[in-house]
């Protein structure tokens, strides 16, 4: 609208209309494209953004240019050489803008900003980088140079046939015009540029102004606020050094497989999965993300150690590389630590990123087997690289090569893992994805490719646990497979409808026969509830069914999403306390 209110005050027209133009174009922009939080940017929106936001900004150019009128020889009179080569440079970023903003909502979970604030203060962006850049190469900078190149020899082949015809063009509201006033290559391609100007930038400030009802629901008060001595946490935080653990005689090995962004929801294309959780126990509805549990570290920080991950900004403590790995809170590593069980973390993406090394270093000291680690051993090539790092059918294929190697050790083993194939922004389909989707049908492969990917992670699945069945440490061993969380836009590219309620998968496999009695299915619970789960489900008698914010999902007490309600939790949850800031600083 800056650009809108320049053009118009420049030219000549009653003021009633130049008012009218800059009053009323604000004002419809923060009815259709603010308020993110109430659905209107929702759904299918940020895809069709391009259609509706350019057919807008062209209305909004054609009202401020209803009443211009300029002079192709005043415009010669003032230099257009310099003009045009500004405004070429102005063309340039603003188509920079256009092409970065809806790459950007399609590639970033901009609506989480916590989890974009993470990612970029929380240490090595290792393992992204190389995704991030070759995505905006291909969907930014390329097309915006192509655009701009073919663009800029169309303004100049249309000003030579307007000179050789001597032509001029005027636009009107009501009507337009042909004159034959004009003189010279250079007025008239400083004419074409003003239009340009005109589109482009109210097209850019449409954009700009979407992100702020993205980012509206970022809790930025919660991150500069000075701690408090918290009620919340006074009243339900259970210590885990307080809470009495006892361990069976023989102590059953854990796996826990985290499935990148994998919804309850998405059972229609995961058909393989919904097997899965008919024949084990499955914790319907399913789970939910509350504050400061919605992206894959902070997910893991809940679902392990029973707390939000908050990052407060702004003090001094913060200002160097931050405690995301929260190294003074006591998780489920740590309890296992402490009665001798070997540990691993495998993924296919650098550990690196968004600090998981440390995270697992802090908590039991697990070793973690990244991409870097598999590199280093031959078992990935030094130069490959997909994606994220490596698809998951190399992942399962080596996590089966971990389990035989962590049986045949004399203690029991904790072993986690986490996929990608089914990240942000579509997900990944690899050859042999493609090859198994064929021989089962699905040959018709579009660009959104995610239904298909979320169709090769629940085939790759149903396989991986197959393989476990059949194992000699099978029934001694205790499964989980839980999404890390829920992912409202991808929600969105499997088909589902923008106003239906998000729950991430778990189910658990070969628990205890009591365990499985004990659960009474549609209870309302988060990420922090799965801690006590686990352990208990594990065999471990665990004091009133409660650690940390936990609550175990056999007990009969609520769990504090069914205590507090979503709103009320997730505001308690944000609030910077004395209580969390000792996980970050340990004081």
């Amino acid at each position: 609208m800056i650009l809108s209110a320049v053009g118009a005050a420049a030219c000549a027209g009653t003021l009633k209309k130049r008012l009218l133009a800059l009053v009323l174009a604000p004002v419809v922009l923060y009815i259709f494209f603010y308020d993110y939080d109430y659905g209107l940017l929702g759904g299918p929106f940020p895809l069709v953004l391009s259609y509706v936001g350019g057919a807008f900004a062209v209305f909004l150019s054609l009202l401020t240019t209803s009443f211009c009128r300029s002079s192709a020889k005043e415009d010669y009179a003032s230099h257009p050489l310099i003009k045009i080569f500004l405004s070429e440079f102005v063309v340039y970023l603003i188509l920079f803008i256009i092409f970065t903003i809806p790459w950007a909502i399609d590639t970033f979970p901009l609506s989480n900003v916590e989890a974009v604030l993470f990612t970029v203060f929380a240490g090595e962006n290792e393992g992204a980088e190389e995704f991030v850049i070759s995505s905006f190469m291909e969907k930014v900078f390329f097309p915006v140079l192509w655009i701009f190149a073919v663009g800029l020899l169309v303004q100049i082949a249309l000003s030579l046939v307007m000179v050789k015809w001597n032509l001029f063009y005027e636009i009107k509201l009501r009507r337009f015009r042909l004159s034959f006033n004009c003189r010279g290559v250079l007025p008239l391609l400083w004419q074409i540029q003003k239009a340009l100007l005109m589109v482009f930038g109210i097209y850019a400030v449409i954009l700009l102004l979407v992100l702020p009802g993205i980012v509206m629901s970022a809790p930025f008060k919660a991150l500069i606020q000075q701690p408090v001595d918290s009620e919340f946490y006074r009243e339900n935080y259970v210590h885990p050094d307080s809470v009495k653990i006892i361990a069976q005689d023989e102590p059953k090995n854990l796996v826990v497989i985290f499935l990148e962004s994998m919804e309850k929801n998405f059972a229609h294309h995961t058909p393989e999965i919904v097997r899965l959780e008919k024949s084990s126990l499955d914790f319907l509805p399913g789970g939910q993300d509350v504050s400061g549990t919605s992206w894959t570290i902070a997910a893991l920080t809940g679902k392990l150690c029973s707390i939000p991950l908050n990052m407060p900004m702004g003090i001094e403590e913060y200002l160097g590389k931050l405690p995301t790995y929260v190294p003074y809170a006591k998780c489920l590593m740590n309890v296992l630590a402490d009665r001798k069980y070997n540990q691993l973390y495998i993924q296919g993406t650098s550990g690196e990123f968004t600090q998981k090394n440390d995270f697992w270093k802090a908590h039991g000291n697990v070793k973690v087997h990244d991409i870097k680690y598999y590199k280093s051993v031959g078992k990935i090539p030094e130069d490959y690289h997909v994606f994220w790092g490596f698809e998951d059918r190399k992942l399962f294929r080596l996590a089966k090569e971990e389990l035989d190697s962590l049986a045949n050790l004399d203690k029991p083993f904790a072993f986690y893992m986490l996929t990608v194939d089914t990240h942000l922004p579509r997900g990944w389909l690899d050859d042999s994805c493609r090859i198994a989707l064929k021989s089962i049908g699905i040959t018709d492969i579009k660009l959104n490719h995610f239904p298909e990917a979320l169709r090769c992670a629940s085939m790759q699945l149903e396989s991986f646990i197959t393989w476990i069945r059949v194992q000699p440490w099978f029934e001694r061993t205790v499964i989980f497979v839980m999404g890390d969380h829920t992912s409202p836009f991808l929600s969105t590219k499997a088909g589902l409808p923008q106003s239906e309620n998000l729950h991430w998968t778990n189910f658990g496999i070969n628990l205890p026969i009591d365990k499985a009695k004990a659960y009474r299915p549609g209870r309302a619970y988060s990420s922090l509830d799965m801690f006590p789960t686990i352990l208990e489900s594990m065999g471990f008698e665990l004091e009133n069914h409660a650690v940390a914010l936990g609550r175990s999902l056999y007990a009969d007490s609520p769990t504090l999403l069914e205590k507090y309600g979503q709103k009320a939790l997730d505001s308690l949850l944000r609030e910077r306390s004395i209580q969390y800031d000792y996980f970050l600083m340990g004081r």
